[in-house]
């Protein structure tokens, strides 16, 4: 354990909470963190329909995902810092409050227009930016509470609640949004919202015990500095990479629906990049001189907690950034493209892959080890993804169903004993720092994924094509035959990254005999 952070605050709460309550405790904080998850993907099927209700062009509706994007990225490295400082039991229910109430401006911001008659794309923008804020710090403390509920030797249980709604929830929200939008309009993904957050916060209220809420004991400073850094860094670092696949303006038509991507030559990226390491570097420096620093940069002389966290940034870098891919085959490339109910059908085996692989992680830590789980997983997710990279244009969901159903226990198998490994030896103020500092990681390198999988497609996409004359429709089809064969590519690179990462865990991940343990005693729901 890294010096300087005596509070056992699991083994506190291992005398306080019951083997039922653990699990009460652990998946009412996940209950918070699917609907976080969830609103990342939910309201892209329905960015369409809301561009044409606020009149507006695709890039300016963008920022209802961009917004909320980036002022994640700013709470998220904050938010176990106040819920040191402000005890966090009250942060949770408050930033979970907040992002209800946010979902509710959200579905009521067309109610108000100008003098013609239309809505303010700004109110939704403004609504998507508080709805954000509340997502970003339920990461962190969702994550510290569930973890923390559980004694250290119990982690990966804990954990493998929380793979639930981190990794279910983008393959469900599709699906979800799709439903919702297209039978109840573009409101109700947003309402849906209201319901459960007033649920989760009762159940928070109930639940979670006092000792959740005792602040650190600490007369340290308030680390202000600290605090401007790290969110400014992170925010410009993310928001640079956001701008690689941006579209550029006028740069829409027949062949380029979704327009022409900026790419990774567009200076501003690079100089906006380059900002925020600037910012992350001065923040480093001001931290390690800090008592009580934001995030504690410290935590990685701990070689389980740094080896842990370069394997989950290179998975996000490599395999998050595919989750996108096929909703974008099936509702963009495909011929006939599928709508968005049919598109989001697609990611259904690979959320059931998901729901057995969080129950096998959490049961096959201790049997296994890390390193055998995690290279088990990254096989299973090589595998699966070499079965995509034989699609054609008419390629139809229920075609990939073994693979996806495989890519869902990969994902999970992966997770979960990476996530244990990386807090299995800190508690108390440690551990809420150490699970800000493991989701600003996963952050940006999915920032990262997602930019270079979109630029890769377009390139090989413009690599593939050529041009042909003929009518509209064959015109089309031979458009679309170059992408399907760029998401071909794409899911080989893919591949060939994922083996690259299993050799980096076989060699980093420490095996069953040199990984701390879980308890043998037995505990269940």
């Amino acid at each position: 354990m890294p010096i300087g952070y005596p509070t056992d605050y699991s083994s506190k709460n291992e005398r306080l909470i019951s083997v039922q309550k653990k699990y009460a405790v652990a998946l009412t904080a996940a209950l918070g963190l699917f609907m976080a998850v969830l609103d990342d993907t939910v309201v892209n099927v329905a960015l369409s329909k809301m561009s044409a209700v606020f009149h507006t062009d695709l890039n300016t509706i963008q920022w209802i995902s961009t917004a909320y994007l980036l002022v994640q990225a700013a709470i998220i490295p904050a938010a176990g810092y106040f819920g040191n400082r402000f005890g966090m039991k009250r942060m949770y229910i408050g930033f979970l409050a907040l992002f209800t109430f946010g979902s509710l401006l959200c579905g009521l911001s067309d109610i108000f227009t100008d003098a013609n008659g239309q809505p303010y794309i700004g109110l939704l923008i403004a609504a998507r930016i508080i709805q954000g804020i509340g997502a970003g710090a339920l990461f962190p403390l969702g994550s510290t509470i569930a973890l923390g509920s559980f004694a250290s030797a119990e982690r990966a249980k804990a954990s493998g609640i929380i793979a639930g709604p981190i990794l279910i929830a983008p393959v469900l929200g599709p699906l979800l949004g799709g439903w919702l939008t297209d039978n109840l309009g573009w409101q109700s993904i947003f309402f849906v919202n209201v319901p459960i957050g007033i649920g989760a916060v009762l159940l928070g209220l109930r639940i979670f015990p006092a000792e959740m809420d005792k602040r650190a004991e600490t007369r340290n400073a308030f680390d202000y500095l600290g605090l401007a850094l790290v969110m400014s860094g992170t925010v410009a670092i993310i928001y640079g990479l956001n701008l690689v696949s941006q579209a550029k303006p006028n740069s829409f038509s027949p062949e380029h629906p979704g327009g022409e991507v900026n790419g990774w030559g567009y200076w501003p990226v690079w100089a906006i990049v380059g900002l925020g390491v600037v910012l992350f570097t001065a923040f480093v420096i001001w931290e390690l001189r800090q008592r009580d620093p934001v995030l504690d940069v410290r935590l990685f002389t701990d070689y389980n907690f740094t080896v842990s966290n370069i394997i989950s940034w290179f998975n996000a870098l490599v395999v998050f950034g595919s989750l996108l891919l096929l909703p974008v085959f099936f509702q963009q490339v495909r011929i006939p493209p599928l709508n968005a109910t049919d598109s989001g059908l697609s990611q259904v085996p690979q959320g059931i892959g998901s729901l057995i692989g969080v129950i096998g992680g959490a049961l096959l830590y201790n049997r296994l080890g890390p390193r055998v789980q995690v290279a088990l997983g990254l096989g299973l997710l090589a595998i699966s993804t070499l079965f995509n990279t034989s699609m054609t244009t008419g390629t139809n969901w229920y075609d990939l169903t073994p693979w996806l159903f495989l890519r869902g226990i990969g994902f999970t198998l992966t997770f979960v004993p990476i996530q244990t490994l990386s807090v299995f030896t800190l508690n108390g103020e440690a551990l809420a720092k150490a699970t800000s500092m493991f989701s600003v990681g996963r952050q940006i390198f999915s920032s990262a994924g997602t930019a270079a999988v979109i630029t890769v497609f377009t390139q090989q996409t413009a690599s593939n094509y050529t041009p042909i004359a003929g009518t509209q429709e064959q015109v089309r089809a031979g458009f679309a035959q170059a992408q399907t064969t760029a998401v071909n590519d794409v899911f080989g690179l893919i591949t060939i990254g994922t083996v690259l990462i299993l050799l980096m865990a076989v060699v980093l991940l420490p095996s069953k005999k040199n990984a701390p343990k879980m308890s043998a005693e037995t505990t269940a729901p």
